[in-house]
Formats: structure tokens, C-alpha cells, sequence
């Protein structure tokens, strides 16, 4: 795993990514990332998994469209998606590795507090610094 580069995401963002994976307890949260032409992470959205699991996730497609939808409504598109490892750690699974379909996605993986964040390029995985700012776009 190498290192990638920097993200930087406003703290509310954070909050909802936390809480979304509280409240999806014992199983997996998932969610998507929307961010603006600059690159910047803009909104989280808190979405149902599917398929609930402690293991997996699976983004409710209706949710995922009413998203993008949102996001394409703010000007932004949507950059990423979010996920828990209920038990586990904020590193990319076997699985997550090999269902990564976007390469420029921004993956992040929260556990307890903690909040990682990579993308996923050809099996390959790189770590993306977070830096969580109270102010910005």
C-alpha cells in the first residue's frame, strides 16, 4: 500500500460518516461521497445497505440513483463511497479490493472513530492522508 496524496474533508462530513456507522450497528454502514469540480468533498450520503452483514454492503440502488441525482442537482458528482468494518480495521478488505470498479472513487472506511481513506486502482491500493478542517467549500 502507498501513499497517494492528501484529501481534505470538512468535520461535519465526518460526524454523519460516524454516526451513520453507529447507528448501522452490528453490520456494515454505506454510503457515497458527492464532491465539486475542484475535487472537494462536498455532502455524505448515509445510505441503507441492502444486504445488511457485519462483512459486506451492499448500496440500496434506489438510493444510489436518488443520490446522484441529488449531487448532479448541486452541481457535483458523486466521487466515492463510504463504508464500515464493524470489529475490524480501516484498511480495504479482500473484498472491498476486488469490487472496486471506479479508480478515481475515493474509498472511505470508518471503524469506531477512525475514518481512512484510499483509492483502489487495478487491485492496487493507495492510502489518501485526511486532514478533517472545520471550514471549507
Amino acid at each position: 500500500m502507498k501513499s497517494a496524496g492528501q484529501l481534505a474533508v470538512r468535520n461535519p462530513i465526518r460526524l454523519a460518516i460516524v454516526a451513520h456507522a453507529e447507528n448501522s450497528l452490528p453490520d456494515e454502514c454505506c454510503g457515497l461521497i458527492a464532491s465539486d469540480a475542484s475535487g472537494a468533498v462536498r455532502f455524505a450520503y448515509p445510505l441503507t445497505n441492502a444486504n445488511p452483514s457485519p462483512v459486506t454492503f451492499t448500496v440500496d440502488p434506489r438510493e444510489h440513483f436518488g443520490a446522484m441525482r441529488h449531487a448532479e442537482n448541486q452541481g457535483w458528482e458523486i466521487s466515492g463511497v463510504f463504508h464500515s468494518h464493524p470489529n475490524g480495521r480501516t484498511i480495504p478488505s479482500v473484498t472491498d479490493v476486488a469490487t472496486a470498479w471506479d479508480p478515481e472513487w475515493i474509498h472511505l472506511i470508518v471503524d469506531g472513530g477512525k475514518v481512512d481513506a484510499y483509492r483502489i486502482r487495478a487491485g492496487e491500493v493507495e492510502r489518501l492522508e485526511l486532514e478533517w478542517v472545520s471550514e471549507g467549500p
